[in-house]
């Protein structure tokens, strides 16, 4: 059965901008007034017909006006709700979701209030005793991971720049494989460059390394094919005459010293993913090999969470591909990376879910795993999860470990490969997970860390249940 589309709010805010009366748009959309009332007021679905008549009628984004963005909402004011400062109000996700239903833009209204007074209390916590400011109130990647997630992590363009960049250095029909000896030529003629490789009794714990006065990029030994490629790419891109990087920063409005340098670096890594893994040949590929990450790293030269992070930057409007969402953790279960796409929320403050099989990929090293889950609002999501190999370290010293995991909405699965072992018209097939255990409402969940937001926790020395809490309903 497919997913209602309630998006009431965004139908009243589109008519309202564009001045028109419910009237006047009902006669558009050749319906009565009072049934476009009751879908502003989500009292009704909106159609796949009224769907198209909107955008036939209206200049509009279908596919962005059909999200419900509800969830997203939802899951950002439970993490308000969480704050020691409202500890004391038992407001449960359901009322949450009335909220967000009956007055979307008074929860937006509430939501912004309250990130202006986070913000305003996190400087003055951060104020030494005379009242100046010891640091910044925002963290930077924070910063950066919004403007990506608004986005849509995709940079039309980089990519324009990047399809430009590799018909120079490889020249029409180029070899993929031959990509780094190509950049490593071009590099010294275009540029007047010269790329090293040097052992890491030189280079160290440094993988890269830009000497300005001796116009020499310098890449550790360490650094596996793809890496060096990437690596280099990325170089160039910061040393780019063109100054695109700082134009795009500019755009978004990166003024900040700290998040605009994270931000650059994020840009360059985004030119070196595009360049490795060319937008139009690496959609088609994974479209007719049926996401296989493997096979794409392969056959693009690319390492497995280079393939990964390409993925989610498929979003051009008009050759979009699965909207897949990203997250990367050490084994002590610390975010590290990660990028919100197609329905999918992370909360903001906690760790992840220890139902998510991406805890499970440590145990099984380079072993991919797959898994279909439920949330506990009913959205249902399918996971792809693997560590990635360990860089190099010196002996004596312990490599840090990551995992990834890359996921989509369920519906999404039958265009996957490793989904086709998956009877996903089954609902036990569905591991049961949460965003967080601060905003999840499994009441029967033995692995919770943390109690719900509006729920109190019950102590009774007369028995004990499997876990750590016994909440109230």
């Amino acid at each position: 059965m497919q997913e209602k589309i309630l998006v009431g709010h965004k139908l009243r805010r589109f008519r309202q901008s564009a001045g028109l009366s419910q009237t006047a748009m009902a006669e558009a959309l050749d319906i009565s007034p009072s049934y476009l009332n009751l879908l502003e007021h989500n009292q009704r679905p909106l159609t796949v017909a009224l769907l198209l008549k909107l955008g036939n009628s209206f200049d509009i984004d279908m596919k962005s006006f059909a999200e419900d963005d509800s969830p997203a909402l939802i899951t950002d004011l439970a993490d308000v709700f969480a704050d020691p400062l409202l500890a004391g109000e038992r407001v449960s996700r359901r009322e949450l979701q009335d909220l967000v239903t009956a007055a979307p833009s008074a929860a937006r209204g509430m939501l912004s209030l309250f990130q202006a007074y986070r913000k305003v209390r996190d400087q003055l916590e951060m104020s030494s005793g005379d009242g100046r400011q010891t640091g910044a109130g925002d963290s930077p990647v924070e910063t950066v991971r919004e403007v990506l997630q608004q986005a849509n992590n995709y940079f039309a363009e980089i990519e324009e720049a990047a399809d430009e960049f590799r018909a120079r250095v490889m020249g029409a029909g180029g070899d993929q494989q031959g990509l780094l000896e190509a950049l490593i030529i071009h590099t010294s003629g275009d540029q007047g460059l010269r790329v090293r490789i040097l052992p890491v009794s030189v280079m160290g714990s440094q993988l890269r390394r830009y000497d300005y006065h001796r116009r020499e990029i310098l890449l550790s030994e360490a650094l596996m094919r793809p890496q060096r490629t990437f690596h280099l790419l990325v170089q160039l891109a910061l040393t780019s005459p063109s100054g695109l990087i700082n134009k795009v920063a500019d755009a978004h409005g990166m003024s900040d010293g700290t998040a605009r340098s994270l931000f650059r670096s994020t840009l360059a890594g985004y030119f070196a993913g595009a360049v490795m893994m060319p937008y139009d040949a690496f959609l088609a590929a994974a479209r007719d090999i049926r996401y296989d990450l493997d096979l794409l790293g392969r056959r693009f030269g690319a390492s497995f969470e280079q393939v990964c992070h390409r993925l989610t930057s498929l979003n051009a409007p008009n050759a979009r591909g699965i909207p897949f969402f990203f997250i990367r953790i050490d084994d002590a279960g610390n975010i590290s990376k990660r990028l919100a796409a197609g329905g999918m929320q992370f909360a903001k403050n906690g760790g992840t879910c220890p139902r998510w099989d991406i805890h499970k990929a440590f145990r099984t090293p380079d072993r991919l795993l797959c898994q279909a889950a439920e949330l506990p609002n009913g959205q249902k999501f399918f996971t792809i999860v693997r560590t990635v190999p360990r860089p190099w370290a010196p002996a004596g010293e312990a490599a840090p470990e990551f995992a990834v995991a890359l996921g989509c909405e369920l519906h999404h699965a039958r265009d996957i490969a490793y989904a086709d072992e998956f009877d996903l018209s089954k609902r036990r097939q569905l591991d049961p997970i949460g965003i967080g255990c601060a905003v999840c409402e499994r009441m029967d969940c033995a692995q919770r860390a943390h109690p719900p937001v509006g729920h109190e926790i019950r102590f009774d020395g007369h028995s004990r249940r499997l876990g750590l809490y016994d909440l109230e309903g």
